[in-house]
C-alpha cells in the first residue's frame, strides 16, 4: 500500500514563543496541517507523538496530545526520537492497512528551559560520559576524530555554518538568518576547543504537524498530496566507547534503506535537493560522507538553512525539514524555492550522544 503526505503544519520557529503554550503551539500546527490536507479531525484514524517527558517537564506527557489533535480515544504512538523516525512509524502503521490516516507531531518549547544543556546531560551515561563539563565535548571529540583523516578541515565546518545561516535569511520561518563569515565562526566563544558556540544549531521554539494517509485517502482528501517514495532508519552501537566517531553508521544504513526503497540508484543525480541534519555543522559534513557524497556533488544542501538557521527543535527538528521538503515538491518554498523538485531527501539525526538517524525520500510522483 503506497503511502502520501496529504498536508504540513508548521508554526515556524522563533528563540522565544511567549504568547502561546507548547499545547497551543501544537494545537496551531495541527489545524494548519489539517486544512492543508481536507480532513477534518474526526477523518483521523490516530496519531503519533514525537515527544520526550523531560522536554515538558512532566512524566507521560503524551497523554494530553489527543486534546490538541483532536484524536480523543483513538490510537497514539509515542516514539522517542526525531521526527523522522515518528514519520517512518507512521508509514509503516498505514502500509499495514490497519489505519487510513494519521497525524505526526512534535514540538519545541525550548525557551521554558533555564539549562539546556543539563537536559542533554541526562541522555548521556551517568557512569561512564555524563562527566560534569558541557555534554557538547562530545562533539568536539567527534568533530576531530572526524576532520583528522578527512579530506575536510574547520575552514569547512565554518563553511557550513555561513551557507546555511545565510539561506536561511530567505526563509520567514527560519529564525537564525544572517550573514557571516567563515572567520566569525571560527572566533566565536570557545565551548569544547575547536568546537565554537556557532558550530552548532541555537534552540527555538515551534511546533510542527503532518498527515498521512494511503494514497487511497490522500486522494479522497488532498489536493496536492506528496508520495513517500522510501524510509528507512538505523543506529550505531549505543556504547559511546564502542562506536566509531568518525563516521555516521546510522546514516549509512538508514539512507540505503530509504533509498533501495524508492528505487533510487544515483541519489546526488536522481534527488533534487538534499535537507542532512547540521544540529552539528560538522556532523553535515560526516552524513554526506557516509553516503559516499562530496560537498559538490549534491545539487541543493538544507535551502532552508537547516537547524543552523531554523533552530534546533528538540523532536521537532526533522519535521521541520520535511516540511520544507513537501512545499518545495509543490513549488510553494516562496523565496528560496530552488526551482522544479521532483525528488527530495529528507535525513534526520536524533541528536547526541547517538548517532540513530533516519531519512524520508519524497517524489512528486509514485515511481
Amino acid at each position: 500500500m503506497g503511502v502520501s503526505v496529504m498536508g504540513v503544519g508548521f508554526t515556524g520557529a522563533v528563540p522565544t514563543s511567549d504568547g502561546l503554550s507548547y499545547r497551543e503551539l501544537i494545537t496551531r500546527a495541527a489545524r494548519m496541517a489539517y486544512q492543508d490536507a481536507g480532513i477534518e479531525p474526526e477523518d483521523l484514524d490516530g496519531a503519533v507523538s514525537v515527544e520526550e517527558d523531560f522536554v515538558s517537564g512532566y512524566s507521560i506527557a503524551d497523554e494530553y496530545v489527543p486534546d490538541q489533535l483532536g484524536v480523543v480515544r483513538k490510537p497514539v504512538y509515542t516514539i522517542s526520537g526525531d521526527f523522522l523516525h515518528g514519520f517512518g512509524s507512521a508509514v509503516m502503521q498505514i502500509a499495514t492497512g490497519s489505519f487510513d490516516v494519521l497525524v505526526v507531531e512534535a514540538y519545541s518549547k525550548a525557551s521554558n528551559l533555564l539549562e539546556k544543556d543539563e537536559l542533554l546531560h541526562f541522555a548521556f551515561d551517568p557512569i561512564f560520559d555524563r562527566l560534569g563539563v558541557t555534554p557538547h565535548y562530545l562533539a568536539s571529540l567527534e568533530m576531530q576524530r572526524y576532520l583528522d583523516p578527512s579530506d575536510y578541515d574547520l575552514l569547512d565546518v565554518a563553511e557550513v555554518v555561513r551557507r546555511n545561516r545565510e539561506q536561511a535569511i530567505a526563509n520567514p520561518a527560519a529564525p537564525y538568518g544572517t550573514s557571516l563569515t567563515v572567520t566569525d565562526v571560527l572566533d566565536g566563544r570557545p565551548v569544547a576547543t575547536p568546537l565554537t558556540d556557532l558550530m552548532f544549531a541555537r534552540h527555538a521554539d515551534g511546533a510542527v504537524c503532518i498527515v498521512l494517509g494511503s494514497d487511497e485517502a490522500a486522494a479522497h482528501f488532498s489536493d496536492r498530496p506528496v508520495p513517500v517514495l522510501g524510509t528507512g532508519w538505523g543506529s550505531a552501537d549505543s556504547v559511546v566507547q564502542r562506536r566509531d566517531l568518525e563516521g555516521s553508521v546510522g546514516t549509512a544504513v538508514a539512507a540505503r534503506r530509504a533509498l533501495e526503497e524508492a528505487g533510487i540508484e544515483e541519489p546526488a543525480v536522481q534527488c533534487d535537493v538534499f535537507y542532512l541534519s547540521d544540529l552539528y555543522a560538522h556532523r553535515q559534513l560526516m552524513h554526506m560522507d557516509a553516503m559516499g557524497f562530496g560537498d559538490e556533488m549534491l545539487p541543493v544542501i538544507n535551502p532552508d538553512g537547516g537547524a543552523l538557521g531554523g533552530g534546533d527543535l528538540f523532536e521537532a527538528t526533522g519535521g521541520a525539514r520535511l516540511v520544507d521538503a513537501v512545499r518545495q515538491i509543490r513549488g510553494e518554498a516562496g523565496a528560496h524555492q530552488v526551482g522544479e523538485v521532483g525528488t527530495a531527501f529528507v535525513h534526520g539525526w536524533r541528536g547526541l550522544p547517538t548517532d540513530s538517524c533516519a531519512v524520508a525520500v519524497l517524489g512528486s510522483e509514485r515511481r
